[in-house]
């Protein structure tokens, strides 16, 4: 009882202590749970309605354009700026995309199944491409695609190992046909939004008249140079008030920083260029020596060559300029001498192997014989060719085979510029060589294939070069040595004010960076500098230097130091000041040059004015003024309105003021169509109106791009 009653007498103590420990157990999961809810929002690289787009969901899309960009253009690999051009179409694609997807679904709108059938099966352009193509026109053929997708299928469906290429050309299928999609969506709004634009026949008549018209002028030129600034005053409520009319000009729609940048480009020194010199020249000797096409393809291999050898003919087109340009004024077996090629960077020599014509491109089919047992293989191989030759049909012999045994052209571009192994490259050179009609089997590791050529096209010379091309790189000791040096400026100047003083003392310059946003791949076109980006954005103060990057192509040493942040929104008078000051300047100018020229003879009279005869004028095309180097759409406007023989103006433009004479004018005797001609205006009118609608969709959605983070 004492032990109940000590318990009782402690009770609300002890209620106390289970409360808190359920409330921390509670809370412990809270946090745990917001944890993860952080953890997931850092894994976004941006938003669009306040829809969120993962950071895999945006590696796919990126994965599935680098595809379609592999088969389009038949490259495999890519350089650093064309992934970056792939990474920016495969989000802005996703934006625009989601804009029209979230507008139609309020309007109803949307795409079925059988539409999407219906495009595919007559062929939109995004399908065709050499798989999808009748391989005697050229053309888009929907059984192609019926034809794979059922092979494709089948394969999977039987647990086949499908070859990597089929599974890309698949992915490149299901992709095209969400591109598909999303196009005849667009479309349908587009029609929507054309039922909101009315074009009558005025308006087509006045658009109509003003193509048709055309003159030509005698242009008097006066540039806002002619008068000096001094004899001008601009205030500072001239300024403001200019930058209030002009707000929406300065609106900035993203955040974007401004920064100071030290860039040391390490370029070779001299005494890199005279190794690099004696090395291309020993490599000379070496080709000058070789006797045939392997000794010379060696010393290709040995003199780690930027251009590979192989074996085979090529079109003046698979080599650089400097070597194509000179391929036709020498011998076959001639060497031609080192030399430096400025453009490329880098030294070069080459041995012309041989020279003949051959067929740009060759329609053929083939029969592949496989098997484990050569023996076997050759009986076979030898048993189709004697059927061949017995006047058996190509295309029987494939199917019994289990093979199609169709048609397809082999291109000399298609493997040109590919590094091919032996069996490749018999099978090129074989095929280069043989004429239409001829019949002929090559043994290749694992097989005999059986070639027949059907047709040859475009006869051109063709060359087996060995050429040798060397890039001009600084040494290591000369990297360290610019290495070091910098290092030591940073050292002994570790702010940018420091560095800002002392820099032109050793040689460097800081340059201003302005208007750097975080979808930038780079900082001031230097390659690999998507760090210092990320750094910009996620943690550097105003003032602030970063630390040393080695970037560029491993070419260039950089710092760099935040000197502001330029938030979303209109940008601070202080930041336009300068430019508006010069626009401001112009306008006064300009009301002192229309307030003297009251006539031809005073504009002609006036200091720095110039003449000049400018040709067929039209409304719709701004004339390009070689006195003020400007265009000036206010001069095609005013000379299309005055007759010949009269004179217009004085006017302002956006460089100077102008006065004109109507030396000839000319209508064009084209019958005006009012239907054809409403047609075209409704079409130019729908374009500007999508172009609006798009920006305002884009501005309304609270876009945020986050891709920075982890690109």
């Amino acid at each position: 009882m004492a032990a109940i009653q000590a318990i009782r007498s402690k009770g609300v103590l002890l209620v106390t202590i289970i409360a808190v420990a359920l409330f921390l157990f509670v809370i412990g999961d809270a946090l745990r749970g917001g944890e993860s809810i952080w953890n997931q929002s850092k894994m976004n690289v941006g938003q669009i309605n306040g829809k969120k787009l993962s950071i895999q969901d945006y590696q796919q899309m990126v994965e599935d354009f680098t595809t379609f960009y592999e088969i389009q253009q038949n490259q495999s690999s890519f350089s650093e700026e064309e992934n970056n051009r792939i990474k920016d179409e495969a989000w802005q694609t996703f934006i625009q995309n989601s804009l029209i997807a979230d507008e139609c679904e309020k309007l109803g709108l949307a795409v079925t199944d059988d539409e999407l059938a219906e495009a595919i099966q007559a062929g939109a352009s995004i399908l065709n491409v050499p798989m999808f193509q009748n391989q005697q026109t050229g053309r888009y053929d929907y059984a192609a695609v019926q034809s794979f997708l059922t092979e494709f299928q089948k394969a999977k469906e039987s647990g086949q190992q499908i070859p990597d290429t089929y599974n890309k050309i698949y992915k490149y299928y299901i992709f095209a046909q969400k591109q598909i999609r999303s196009q005849i969506l667009a479309q349908k709004y587009q029609v929507l939004l054309s039922s909101c634009i009315l074009t009558n026949k005025v308006e087509a008549k006045i658009a109509f008249d003003e193509r048709m018209k055309e003159s030509d002028i005698l242009l008097a030129s006066i540039p806002f140079t002619a008068i000096e600034d001094k004899d001008v005053e601009v205030s500072d409520a001239d300024i403001k008030a200019k930058y209030n009319e002009e707000k929406e000009q300065y609106r900035q729609y993203v955040e974007t920083r401004d920064a100071k940048l030290l860039d040391v480009f390490v370029q070779p020194s001299a005494e890199d260029k005279a190794a690099a010199e004696k090395d291309i020249d020993e490599i000379y000797g070496k080709l000058l020596e070789a006797q045939n096409n392997t000794a010379a393809g060696n010393v290709v291999r040995q003199s780690s060559s930027l251009m590979p050898y192989t074996n085979i003919l090529k079109t003046k087109d698979a080599f650089p300029h400097f070597i194509a340009s000179v391929l036709d004024s020498v011998s076959v077996g001639t060497t031609i001498k080192p030399a430096f090629d400025a453009a490329q960077n880098a030294y070069y020599t080459a041995k012309l192997l041989d020279k003949a014509v051959r067929p740009d491109s060759v329609l053929f089919r083939q029969i592949v014989v496989a098997g484990t047992e050569d023996s076997k293989i050759a009986k076979q191989a030898d048993s189709i060719m004697n059927a061949i030759k017995s006047g058996s049909d190509f295309k029987a012999l494939a199917k019994k085979y289990n093979q199609t045994g169709d048609s397809t052209w082999l291109v000399s571009n298609q493997y040109e510029r590919a590094q091919l192994d032996a069996d490749n490259t018999l099978f090129v050179t074989t095929l280069s060589g043989m004429t239409a009609g001829q019949t002929k089997s090559i043994k290749v590791e694992g097989g005999t294939i059986i070639l027949q050529v059907m047709q040859t096209k475009k006869p051109v010379t063709k060359y087996n070069v060995a050429a040798v091309m060397k890039e001009l790189r600084f040494s290591d000791e000369t990297y360290k040595s610019e290495y070091n040096k910098f290092s030591s400026f940073i050292a002994a100047n570790p702010t940018i004010q420091q560095m800002e003083e002392n820099a032109a003392k050793s040689g460097y310059a800081i340059r201003p960076i302005e208007n750097i946003t975080s979808a930038s791949h780079n900082i001031a076109g230097i390659r690999g500098t998507r760090e210092a980006v990320k750094w910009l954005f996620d943690e550097a103060e105003e003032g602030e230097v970063s630390q040393l990057y080695e970037c560029g192509s491993n070419d260039h040493l950089m710092i760099i130091s935040l000197s502001g942040v330029n938030k979303e929104g209109y940008m601070p008078l202080d930041k336009v000041k300068d430019e508006i000051t010069e626009e401001v300047k112009d306008e006064k100018k300009a009301e002192k040059l229309l307030a003297a020229i009251t006539s031809w003879d005073k504009a002609v009279a006036t200091k720095g004015a110039s003449t000049d005869t400018i040709r067929h004028i039209t409304f719709n095309a701004p004339s390009f003024i070689r006195a003020t180097n400007a265009s000036e759409p206010i001069i095609s406007a005013l000379a299309s309105k005055t007759k010949k023989g009269e004179t217009a103006g004085p006017v302002k433009g956006t460089k100077g003021v102008y006065m004109l004479k109507v030396l000839n004018t000319t209508n064009f005797g084209d019958k005006f169509d009012a239907k054809q001609e409403q047609e075209t205006t409704s079409s130019q009118n729908l374009r500007m109106a999508t172009s609006g609608v798009m920006q305002t969709l884009y501005l309304n959605a609270n876009v945020k791009d986050q891709r920075y983070k982890f690109f």
